[in-house]
């Protein structure tokens, strides 16, 4: 009777739980609608493509996947996330080995920025204004193509660069 009791008790957790996520879910959805922020639908193409962890031992399921391509998106996106309760993690599209860009957990809303990749280099003050979805090799190739101007870096073409570099070319 005890196992039963246990079981039983289990299983309520659990249904209470995912009825929990579910409403997380719901309202997050309703947020970014509202707010006029592309999101990916669950279960889809894209968000199994943007879930899909660096790291395969450490795979998290998020609430919400933000897909913004403005910084207002971004901005609106974050709001949503407070206003429905759920933690934030910006996700820039290269390798995370702790998944961190899924927030290191399931439930959190992932501001997905790789839409976000654009470099651009003001040559006359040798600045560059990178996005955060920007990699390392597209970079490197904008800044020879835009100015003929490099950066030191690594040797992995698919990082991600999320700054901008000012004082380096």
């Amino acid at each position: 009777m005890a196992v039963l009791n246990t079981l039983f008790l289990f299983c309520l957790v659990l249904v209470s739980s995912n009825a929990a996520i579910f409403h997380k879910r719901a309202a997050i959805d309703d947020c970014l609608s509202k707010a006029s922020v592309p999101a990916n639908k669950v279960g889809s193409s894209t968000w199994t493509a943007d879930i899909k962890p660096f790291n395969s031992r450490l795979p998290y399921t998020p609430a919400a996947v933000a897909v913004p391509t403005t910084i207002p998106q971004i901005q609106a996106a974050v709001n949503c996330g407070r206003a429905s309760g759920l933690k934030v993690s910006a996700k820039s599209g290269g390798h995370s080995y702790s998944s961190s860009g899924l927030g290191g957990e399931n439930g959190h809303l992932v501001i997905q920025l790789d839409r976000m990749f654009n470099v651009t280099l003001n040559k006359t003050t040798n600045i560059a204004t990178v996005q955060p979805g920007a990699r390392l090799g597209h970079v490197a190739n904008e800044l020879i193509k835009q100015g003929n101007r490099a950066i030191s870096a690594g040797t992995c073409p698919g990082s991600v660069i999320a700054s901008t570099y000012e004082g380096l070319l």
